[in-house]
C-alpha cells in the first residue's frame, strides 16, 4: 500500500473517530438527563413534541393530513405550510431500520443524534477542502465534536429542525470548497457544484434560520462583485457554483409548500442574491470602471424596493424577528423591566433561546473556543502566501456576523460554533504549512483548548439538559389527560399544549409555533383576557374555540424572573383583583365557570362550564321540577343529577335533590353519586 493510500485511510479512520467522539459527548449529556428523571420516559416538549407527533404519524403509515384539526383547534393548520417538513421522513425511515424492541421515541432520538453527528466529519472535510490541510480539518472537527456550543442543543433530548439542517449546511460548505478546487466544466466540478446547491436548498427547506446564512452568502457575493468591478478589465465573470446555488434556492422557494407559503423568495437574503446575480450576468456589458460600479449598485439595490412592495406576507411570517432586533438595538441589548416599552411580539420573543448574551452564557457556551478563534482571526486575515484569500475572507465575515448575531440572540451560537471551529482549523492549516515553531505551539494551545471544552461538557453533564421542565408533573398531567380528557379539545398555554396533544391525545387551541400572525394574535388574546379579564370574560373568550377543559400552569405570579411570565408579555404585571389568573392561581375552588377536576404540584385541570352547559342544566332542572310535581321521584332525582353534571353550581337542581330526599324521608342524598360521576 502506497503512502498516499495510508494517509487517506488514516484520515478516513480519524473522521470515524470524530463521529463517535461527537456521539459519546452527546450521549453522556443525554444519559445524565435520564438520571435526573430517575429512569422514567423522557418526553419531548414544545415544538419538539409536535415534530415527534408528525414523525410518529409517518412511521405508522398515516401520512400528513391536508388539514390537522387537532392543532390550532377548531380550524386546524396545514402541516406542510405551517412546519418545515423534511426531517420527519428521515427519522421515521431510520426508526424502521432499528430493532422494534427499542421504544419509538428512543429510536427517533437515536436517528436525530446520528444525523447531526454526520456534520462533524463533514466539517473536517470542508476545512480540508478549503485550506488543503488534513490536520486543520481534524482540529476543526474535533472542536465541533465536543464543544458545548455544538453539543448542548443536539443531544437528542429534544428534536430540533436546526439539528437536521446543520449537517446539510455543512455538506453545502464541503461540496462548495471541493468544487472550487476542480477545473471548471469537468464532471467532478459539476456534480460537486450541484450537490452543494441541493444541500443548501434542502437545508433551507428544513429550517427557517438558514435565511441568516443565505444573507451572508448573498452579501459575500456582492462584496466579491464590488471588488471585481472596481478593478480593470471585463469584470468578474460568472461564478458558476454560486449561480447554481442561487437557482436551487429559487426553485426550492417555489416548490416547497412551507417556503412558498412564507414568501421565502422575498427574504432579504434572496433579494440581495438577485442583485448579485444581475451583476454577474451583466459583468461584460460595460467596460468603464465607473459605469460598472454604477451598474452593480443599481443591480443590488433595485430588488429591495420591489421586495418591500411585495413582501407584505413575508413580514407577517417573520416581521416579529425584525421587531425584536429593533428593540434590542434601541435598549442596547438589555431587556427593560417595564413591559410597556415593548410590543407584545417583542416581549414574548425576548426569552430563551432569543435572550441577549451575558458573560455567564458566554462562559458556559464557549469556555475556550471563542477566545481561541478570536486570536486565530489575525492568522486568517494574512491568508496563505501566493494563493487567493477570498475563502478566508468569507469565513471571517461569516464568523464575525455570527458573533454579532450571537450577542443579540443566543440561539445563533449554533452558527458561531460551526464557523469558530472552521476558523481554528484554517488558522492551524496556514501556520502548519509555513513550518517553524509557531505551528507546533498552536497545536499545543489548541489541544489544551480542546481539553477545556471536553471537560466542560462531561464534568457536569446534568447541567446541559432542557431547564424549567417539570417532567414528573408533566407526565402525570398527560397520563391523566389521556385517561379522562381525550379526545376532547383543551386550552392550555403554549408551553404545555404540545405535550397534551402528543401524549394526552387532546386537540389543542394554542400551540408553540409563532411564524403566523394568526397564531400570535390568539396567544396575545389569551394572555390579555387571562390577566386583565374576569373569570366570565375568560370563559366567554374560550367558548368559540370549543375547548372542554382548561389546563392552568401554576407559577404565573412568581417573583422570580417576572419578565419570562405571561403577565409581563401582556403588560399586566399587577393584574386586577378579579382577574381570572388570580382565581386559577390562588382560589380555584371558588370558581363559578371552571370546576377543578385534578391537579398536582405544577398543573391544574378545570372543566369549563359553558353557556351551552348552563342552558342544558337549566332545561334538565325544569324537567326535574315537572317530574317532582308529578310525584315521579326517581325521574326527578335522575334529571337533577344530570343538571348538576352540566353545571355543578345550579342551585335549582340542588333544591330538587333536597326535596326528593325529604320526600323519601330517609336522609337520602345523591350528592356523593354526583361527585363520583363528575370524576
Amino acid at each position: 500500500m502506497g503512502s498516499r493510500k495510508i494517509i487517506r485511510w488514516s484520515f478516513f479512520l480519524a473522521l470515524v473517530v470524530l463521529f463517535f467522539a461527537g456521539m459519546w459527548a452527546r450521549c453522556t449529556v443525554l444519559s445524565a438527563q435520564y438520571e435526573l428523571v430517575r429512569g422514567r420516559t423522557l418526553p419531548f416538549t414544545l415544538e419538539s413534541a409536535l415534530q415527534y407527533r408528525l414523525t410518529e404519524k409517518i412511521y405508522y403509515g398515516h401520512g400528513l393530513p391536508e388539514v390537522d384539526t387537532d392543532v390550532q383547534y377548531p380550524e386546524g393548520v396545514n402541516p406542510r405550510s405551517t412546519y418545515s417538513i423534511g426531517a420527519e421522513y428521515i427519522y421515521a425511515a431510520a426508526a424502521h431500520l432499528m430493532p422494534s424492541r427499542i421504544p419509538l421515541p428512543e429510536r427517533v432520538r437515536g436517528a436525530a443524534l446520528f444525523w447531526f453527528c454526520l456534520g462533524i466529519p463533514l466539517l473536517a472535510i470542508w476545512v480540508y477542502g478549503l485550506f488543503g490541510s488534513r490536520l486543520g480539518g481534524m482540529v476543526a472537527g474535533a472542536f465541533y465534536a465536543v464543544a458545548l456550543s455544538s453539543v448542548i442543543r443536539s443531544t437528542g433530548q429534544e428534536l430540533s429542525r436546526e439539528n437536521f439542517a446543520l449537517p446539510l449546511l455543512i455538506a453545502h460548505f464541503a461540496f462548495d470548497a471541493w468544487a472550487r478546487r476542480q477545473e471548471k466544466q469537468s464532471l467532478a466540478f459539476w456534480w460537486r457544484a450541484v450537490c452543494s446547491a441541493l444541500c443548501l436548498a434542502f437545508a433551507a427547506m428544513t429550517w427557517d434560520l438558514i435565511q441568516f446564512y443565505v444573507a451572508l452568502w448573498a452579501t459575500g457575493a456582492c462584496v466579491r462583485l464590488w471588488r471585481a468591478y472596481a478593478g480593470e478589465g471585463d469584470g468578474p465573470g460568472l461564478d458558476t457554483v454560486w449561480i447554481t446555488q442561487c437557482m436551487a434556492l429559487l426553485a426550492a422557494s417555489f416548490i416547497n409548500p412551507y417556503m412558498r407559503a412564507h414568501l421565502w423568495w422575498l427574504s432579504p437574503g434572496m433579494l440581495l442574491a438577485y442583485g448579485a446575480l444581475a451583476g454577474m450576468l451583466s459583468a461584460g456589458s460595460l467596460t468603464h470602471a465607473t459605469h460598472r460600479k454604477l451598474r452593480l449598485v443599481t443591480n443590488m439595490l433595485l430588488p429591495l424596493p420591489v421586495g418591500m412592495l411585495l413582501g407584505h406576507f413575508y413580514r407577517h411570517a417573520y416581521g416579529h424577528f425584525a421587531e425584536l432586533l429593533f428593540a434590542k438595538l434601541r435598549f442596547l441589548n438589555v431587556k427593560p423591566m417595564d413591559p410597556a416599552l415593548l410590543t407584545f411580539e417583542q416581549r414574548i420573543m425576548w426569552v430563551p433561546a432569543l435572550n441577549s448574551l451575558t458573560w455567564g452564557l458566554t462562559w458556559d457556551l464557549f469556555p475556550a473556543m471563542l477566545l481561541l478563534s478570536l486570536g486565530a482571526i489575525a492568522i486568517l486575515c494574512r491568508g496563505r502566501r501566493g494563493q487567493p484569500k477570498m475563502g478566508c475572507y468569507q469565513l471571517i465575515f461569516n464568523f464575525a456576523a455570527s458573533l454579532a448575531a450571537f450577542v443579540l440572540f443566543v440561539r445563533f451560537h449554533v452558527f458561531l460554533a460551526v464557523f469558530a471551529a472552521a476558523v481554528l482549523g484554517g488558522a492551524l492549516s496556514i501556520l502548519w504549512d509555513r513550518g517553524g515553531w509557531k505551528g507546533y505551539l498552536m497545536v499545543v494551545v489548541l489541544a489544551l483548548g480542546w481539553m477545556v471544552e471536553m471537560q466542560h461538557v462531561v464534568k457536569e453533564p446534568w447541567r446541559w439538559g432542557r431547564p424549567g421542565v417539570y417532567y414528573e408533573e408533566l407526565d402525570e398531567l398527560t397520563g391523566w389527560a389521556a385517561e379522562h380528557m381525550a379526545p376532547d379539545p383543551v386550552l392550555a398555554n403554549f408551553g404545555v399544549s404540545a405535550s397534551l396533544l402528543t401524549y394526552g391525545g387532546c386537540p389543542i387551541v394554542l400551540h408553540p409555533k409563532f411564524e403566523s400572525q394568526r397564531i400570535r394574535d390568539r396567544v396575545r388574546e389569551y394572555g390579555n383576557v387571562l390577566f386583565t379579564g374576569t373569570e366570565k370574560d375568560f370563559r366567554d373568550w374560550i367558548e368559540p374555540y370549543g375547548a372542554q377543559y382548561y389546563v392552568y400552569a401554576l407559577g404565573e405570579f412568581s417573583r422570580r424572573s417576572p419578565e419570562r411570565q405571561m403577565r409581563y408579555f401582556v403588560n399586566a404585571l399587577e393584574p386586577p383583583e378579579d382577574a381570572a389568573a388570580r382565581m386559577f392561581e390562588f382560589t380555584p375552588d371558588e370558581s363559578r365557570y371552571f370546576k377543578l377536576l385534578w391537579g398536582n404540584h405544577k398543573y391544574r385541570v378545570f372543566d369549563i362550564v359553558t353557556r351551552r352547559d348552563q342552558m342544558m342544566s337549566a332545561r334538565q332542572t325544569q324537567e326535574a321540577w315537572i317530574a317532582l310535581e308529578r310525584g315521579d321521584l326517581p325521574r326527578a332525582d335522575e334529571l337533577a343529577i344530570w343538571a348538576l353534571k352540566f353545571d355543578p353550581d345550579n342551585t335549582n337542581a340542588m333544591e330538587v335533590i333536597r326535596h326528593v330526599a325529604s320526600l323519601y324521608g330517609q336522609g337520602f342524598t345523591p350528592w356523593p353519586i354526583v361527585e363520583q360521576d363528575m370524576k
